[in-house]
């Protein structure tokens, strides 16, 4: 055979195994590539709850076996992604369904076919997924966990509602909720959804559960939005604040009714200047109507209208009325408001102005007309009385139980030659013996009256006489008096002559 042909016939060889070689492993590929399309498939035979069939792929993707399969897992892996799929396979109806994915972009196609109690779920998979779009798929995957983990741990109920108002998602602590609660978690309807309503527009609400088997109330501050066509929902406890409006409520209450038995009229301005707060006692005492009051005045109109009802002293300057109320207003503000209204009644007004905090104001009017009426009687007795004493002839001094000189007459001043009202420090027994020994003869009798005055207990009435330096007789009656107090009387006998120097000053002792 030619060399030339001997050549050809091995290239035609060659030519033939190669061709063969590329069909068989174009085949090969094929087959792989059907293989892997179909074991990507999940394919799940149910009867009921529980399933009787199901392909590898089904367990990998479900993270389950056989045995542990059921519809209910099923529903929790898909019903995210195919909001249709029924919680419950009954619910179905005899024949085929095909149920979308929700999400823009996912093709993902459920088919279901209902025969009897058997229901058949097919879910082809996607093989044809590039480097890049396995690569997304992956991040996306790890994000999703994240946020799952997130979400899921979360302490406060979250859901998610579909547009027919179909919870389809909830976290760990919406489902805790719903079981101390008892709520059906297959009901149609969602925790809270009675207060929430359906609404597009986000809605915020408090209500109220009833835990088992505790019986206690729980308050919670729901809130919804809708995002990309889903209802998003949150419910956060706010029992401590609830505890804490009550508290401070009960304590507002207590305060009011403390205030409505005081006798002292109160009157509450905010920061902004108007009456927050007042008590019954305040109508009483200013005569203001109680409508007035309640409309909430602001401080220059409740000081008009007290000013309008003579509730309070006439200006002497109208014009200059309102800078004067200014003033006091910012006295009161400062704690430095501190004033007595006589009032054309006759009547005395004690009124006060206190800051409190947050920039408020608070006004006592305190009605002191009888301690002033008091004390008005009590200085008219002790006039009275100081000029029954200057009215004696005799010289009268009287000493607490602690050695000063608590009154004297006109008589004694005279005698001893001081006024001790021009004194400014108290003027003690020690003081008062200083002034006698000047004026009389040495004489043990002041050391003995100074001892009698500073004792304690029973004690009697005694006399003494005494020589004064110009020749006079003075007899001393010390008499004790109520309270441990006691009673010098200094009478000059007859024939004696009073010639009190014209200065004569007190020696005071420290």
């Amino acid at each position: 055979m030619p060399l030339i042909d001997i050549i050809t016939f091995v290239i035609v060889a060659l030519t033939s195994a190669a061709a063969a070689l590329g069909l068989f492993v174009w085949l090969d590929v094929l087959q792989k590539n059907a293989a892997a399309q179909f074991d990507s498939e999940i394919s799940i035979l149910f009867e009921g709850n529980l399933a009787l069939h199901s392909n590898a792929a089904a367990l990998v993707a479900l993270d389950c076996t056989l045995e542990t399969l059921t519809w209910d897992l099923l529903y929790e892996q898909l019903r995210h992604r195919f909001k249709s799929l029924p919680p419950d396979p009954a619910q179905l109806s005899e024949g085929m369904h095909y149920i979308q994915a929700h999400m823009a972009g996912d093709t993902g196609l459920l088919t279901l076919e209902k025969r009897g109690p058997v229901v058949e779920l097919c879910l082809p998979g996607v093989s044809d997924l590039s480097l890049g779009q396995s690569e997304r798929l992956l991040a996306l995957q790890s994000k999703i966990e994240t946020l799952e983990r997130s979400c899921g741990s979360a302490p406060y109920p979250m859901w998610q509602k579909d547009e027919q108002g179909k919870l389809v998602w909830s976290n760990a602590a919406y489902e805790e909720l719903q079981r101390r609660i008892g709520h059906d978690r297959n009901a149609p309807n969602a925790l809270f959804d009675d207060v929430m309503g359906s609404a597009p527009a986000p809605v915020q609400h408090r209500a109220s559960v009833t835990t088992q088997p505790d019986g206690l109330v729980r308050w919670y501050d729901a809130s919804q939005q809708v995002i990309d066509g889903l209802v998003v929902a949150h419910a956060v406890n706010i029992d401590a604040v609830i505890d804490a409006e009550v508290a401070q409520r009960n304590f507002v209450q207590t305060l009011a009714k403390t205030f409505a038995q005081l006798s002292i009229g109160l009157a509450i301005f905010d920061r902004k200047g108007q009456l927050a707060l007042f008590n019954p006692a305040l109508i009483d005492l200013t005569r203001l109507p109680a409508e007035f009051l309640s409309a909430r005045p602001d401080m220059l109109s409740f000081f008009d209208r007290l000013r309008e009802s003579r509730m309070m002293p006439e200006p002497k300057n109208y014009g200059s009325w309102r800078q004067e109320i200014a003033d006091l207003i910012k006295a009161a503000a400062d704690g430095r408001y501190l004033e007595t209204w006589t009032l054309e009644s006759g009547q005395t007004y004690r009124v006060s102005g206190k800051p409190h905090p947050d920039r408020a104001v608070a006004f006592l009017i305190e009605d002191i007309t009888t301690q002033v009426n008091i004390t008005r009687n009590f200085r008219a007795e002790l006039d009275m009385g100081q000029s029954m004493m200057d009215a004696l002839s005799e010289g009268l001094a009287v000493f607490s139980p602690a050695g000063v000189l608590s009154l004297c007459n006109r008589v004694y001043s005279d005698l001893w030659g001081f006024d001790p009202d021009r004194s400014f420090a108290d003027i003690t027994i020690a003081d008062s013996v200083d002034v006698w020994q000047a004026r009389c003869l040495p004489t043990t009798a002041w050391r003995d009256i100074s001892d009698f005055i500073k004792t304690s207990g029973p004690r009697k009435e005694w006399s003494v006489e005494v020589q004064t330096t110009d020749g006079n007789a003075i007899r001393c009656t010390i008499t004790p008096v109520t309270g441990g107090a006691t009673m010098v009387q200094f009478h000059l006998l007859d024939g004696a002559v009073s010639r009190a120097p014209e200065t004569l000053k007190v020696a005071r002792t420290g």
